[in-house]
């Protein structure tokens, strides 16, 4: 094959530092395919230039994504951790170097504060050995506009964490409260090392002290060991009854039975207990549950019910049974979960922002449509009102407003209906625990005043009122001050992020215990989480369950085109 003949000089000119072509020789005559294209010429941070834009609309921008960016935009394959290192500089480019945003942390936290009275945060550091310095521990922040509004909210959060993405580790801690309409209601964030009882404690400690008092706020979270610690300690008075309750997500306990015993029918009498309303309802399928697996039985018997039953839980839930409203924002913050310190706190300030502006305009609309409940409360009020057209009251008391009420004999339901419930106006109580568990009135409640002229909405928590959706979301976030307006705080020792955090080179390991929760599978209608993606496939003998890595033919199949041994 003849040599191309095309070649190219240049100089440098002196003093100006300027280069010339000089020459230029010939044309290209050799074959393309002779280019290389597997991006070992390429440096990541030209790659981050020509990435730069892409991350600035979206930092969650996935890295097997940007490879292919990369190789539409340049025609050339690119290594996962090239791409992963040019993404880094591109994002410190755009938001500030990782290492000087722990530094402008305090000062920006103060700004944030001083922009918005009555916004809440506790940073946390360590001496340093260093002097004039210290090491970043970990940051807990609560915007007022959140804090003012889950007045108006259901005394109800969930607790969750997850990883950080960014050049040091960490994990993200989020507290969530779901607003009138059963929508996610951000509440506080903190950054902490890793998910602890010490780090849990200071978290939940933080949102007591500087986010709300109220009584009986019950905390729904994913039976972390670190969490059932905090909630087992009675030196701290904050986080037991009555002023803190606490309560297991359903789909963590479901998925944890599922995972040991492998039973599709135990898992779903499992959901259908815990989802029982009436305690005669929970112990027939509580009995089924000892039948079908009696070890199973007995790990449910060990857990306390009112922390996972719905019927002994005595209406601190509201219903609610999962964290999956936590799960779910942590989908929204995913693109802030790579980002340094400062920019992954400014970026939560201006979601927050955009979805407070959007929620604040939608319940203002629905206020001057004149609507008095809100969406969630309103569809399940008429699906109990037409259950209650078929039940028979009979009035016991009028001074006492009591009453019986029968239902008909129904073979399509679970328990066939008719059953007899006692209703109490004054007392606000019904036999079947729905009223009370969710604070809507049930069907029975419907028919007596149906029957005897009563306005039945009256008997709906005004949590649910559309006016409580716009008291929630009525607060606004204010402009940032401009950087040279923060307050210039008086201590003079820099911020610097933990050595040890600083994550290594290469592909993470994923440390992450994967279950049925991840694995797809069938389950109840009630469970909203995503199903699981597809299984490893090795790509050597095109099997699942293994990769190229640890395939047993790995020594037998020939992978650079010669024959096998």
């Amino acid at each position: 094959m003849p040599t191309c003949p095309w070649a190219i000089r240049a100089i440098c000119c002196k003093g100006d530092n300027v280069w010339k072509i000089a020459k230029c020789k010939g044309r290209h005559t050799c074959d393309k395919i002779q280019n290389a294209h597997d991006g070992r010429m390429i440096d990541s941070a030209f790659l981050a230039y020509i990435l730069e834009r892409y991350i600035r609309e979206d930092p969650a921008y996935k890295i097997k994504n940007l490879r292919h960016v990369a190789l539409a935009d340049l025609k050339h394959e690119v290594s996962h951790y090239k791409v992963w290192d040019a993404k880094q500089k591109a994002v410190a480019a755009i938001y500030e170097d990782f290492k000087e945003s722990y530094a402008e942390l305090p000062r920006f936290l103060a700004g944030l504060k001083d922009a918005s009275p009555g916004t809440k945060y506790k940073l946390e550091v360590d001496d340093n050995y260093e002097q004039g310095t210290y090491t970043f521990n970990s940051v807990f922040w609560a915007f007022r506009p959140c804090i003012v509004g889950f007045k108006h909210c259901r005394p109800v959060i969930s607790i969750d964490a997850t990883h950080l993405y960014r050049k040091y580790k960490g994990n993200l801690m989020i507290a969530m409260a779901t607003d009138a309409n059963n929508k996610i209601y951000p509440l506080a964030f903190a950054v902490v090392e890793s998910e602890s009882t010490e780090t849990w404690g200071w978290f939940l400690a933080c949102i007591r002290r500087y986010v709300t008092d109220r009584r009986h706020l019950c905390v729904i979270f994913d039976r972390h060991p670190g969490i059932q610690a905090i909630f087992r300690d009675t030196n701290r008075d904050f986080l037991q009854p009555p002023m803190t309750e606490h309560r297991y997500c359903l789909r963590h306990l479901y998925s944890n039975v599922n995972t040991r015993w492998k039973n599709e029918t135990l898992k779903n009498l499992v959901w259908r207990a815990a989802s029982a309303t009436q305690e005669r309802k929970f112990n027939a399928t509580f009995d089924l549950i000892e039948n079908v697996n009696w070890d199973a039985y007995q790990y449910l018997k060990d857990v306390p019910k009112e922390k996972w039953a719905l019927t002994f839980d005595k209406g601190y839930r509201y219903g609610a049974m999962t964290t999956n409203v936590s799960e779910c924002f942590n989908g929204v913050l995913k693109g802030a979960r790579s980002l340094p310190i400062t920019a992954m706190v400014k970026y939560t300030w201006f979601k927050l922002n955009s979805y407070f502006d959007d929620r604040r305009n939608k319940s203002i609309e629905q206020l001057n449509s004149g609507k008095k409940w809100c969406q969630y409360a309103l569809d399940i009020f008429m699906r109990n009102k037409a259950k209650a057209e078929h039940h028979r009251v009979t009035r016991l008391s009028a001074q006492a407003q009591s009453y019986q009420v029968d239902t008909p004999h129904n073979p399509g339901t679970t328990g066939h209906g008719d059953h007899t419930h006692a209703v109490n106006l004054l007392q606000r109580t019904c036999t079947c625990q729905k009223w009370k568990l969710y604070k809507i009135p049930c069907s029975h409640v419907i028919a007596v005043c149906i029957r005897y002229r009563h306005d039945a909405e009256q008997y709906i928590d005004p949590c649910y009122s559309v006016d409580a959706l716009f008291r929630s979301y009525a607060p606004v976030f204010p402009a940032l001050k401009d950087i040279l307006s923060w307050p210039d705080l008086d201590e003079t020792r820099k911020v610097l992020p933990n050595p040890r955090l600083i994550r290594e080179k290469g592909r993470p390991v994923s440390t992450r215990i994967r279950n049925e929760m991840d694995e797809g599978g069938n389950r109840p209608r009630t469970t909203p989480w995503k199903e699981g993606g597809r299984k490893v496939q090795c790509g050597l003998c095109d099997q699942e369950g293994h990769n190229r890595r640890t395939c047993p033919k790995r020594n037998k199949v020939p992978t650079s085109g010669g024959l096998a041994d």
